[in-house]
């Protein structure tokens, strides 16, 4: 199983892309093996494709906006195909509304088909809010992953109260991509094994359902993300 990282974690690491070539190096000197993307800063596919060949780092997947989805899907595109990544990703949605649902599934049922089209394929990476009831009874993440799959975010599936290696189980043939992150009771992400999920559990059921990578990450890595990113992968190699 390799082990991946969301970049959104080392966000504070680098203002330019050459200082983002210089995280990427460190990430792979930690034993990263794949990278989630969450923005490229100023390089281009092809400049960020041969650098990641050289580092032998491997372009799993990368977070986009809704916007980017619904009004720049083409450019979108062209960048991902570019760069080789198998896995675009929608990073957020709102989804308290039933307007707000039918927004989505209609960005996603589009732009769906045509990244299909060029190769790729589409997925919607969760937090907690997508398990609150439609007001009319309808679960948010069951009409989105009727949609597309699933990259899981373990950590916001344990905080909406739901035990994720069942949820993984139950839908393991929904689900594409894991985010193994971990946090307290109060909805406070904190590195692999500092908090409270169950990450071995995870890493686990993730290789029984056959997952080929385990992708780390953390909003509000501590002190920083390069430390943070650095304690998690100690953890995780413990357990693949």
């Amino acid at each position: 199983m390799q082990k991946g990282l969301q970049l959104y974690t080392i966000r504070d690491s680098y203002k330019n892309g050459e200082e983002f070539k210089g995280v990427l190096k460190a990430v792979k000197e930690l034993g990263y093996e794949q990278v989630e993307f969450a923005g490229f800063s100023d390089l281009t596919a092809e400049e960020l494709r041969d650098y990641l060949k050289e580092l032998g780092l491997t372009p799993i997947s990368s977070h986009q906006s809704l916007v980017n989805l619904k009004s720049h899907l083409e450019e979108t595109i062209s960048y991902h195909k570019a760069l080789g990544i198998p896995y675009i990703i929608l990073a957020y949605a709102p989804t308290s509304t039933p307007e707000e649902m039918d927004e989505l599934i209609s960005v996603l049922q589009n732009a769906k088909d045509v990244i299909k089209e060029n190769g790729m394929e589409l997925l919607y990476h969760n937090h907690s809010h997508e398990f609150v009831k439609l007001p009319d009874g309808r679960v948010p993440m069951d009409l989105i992953r009727e949609t597309v799959r699933l990259e899981l975010d373990t950590f916001w599936v344990f905080h909406a109260g739901v035990e994720p290696c069942s949820y993984i189980k139950e839908h393991e043939k929904e689900i594409a991509l894991i985010h193994l992150k971990d946090g307290d009771f109060e909805g406070h992400p904190l590195a692999v094994g500092e908090g409270y999920n169950n990450v071995k559990g995870i890493v686990a059921m993730a290789k029984n359902i056959g997952l080929e990578q385990i992708i780390v990450e953390n909003d509000h890595p501590v002190p920083d993300g390069i430390s943070d990113i650095g304690r998690s992968i100690e953890y995780l190699k413990k357990l693949i």
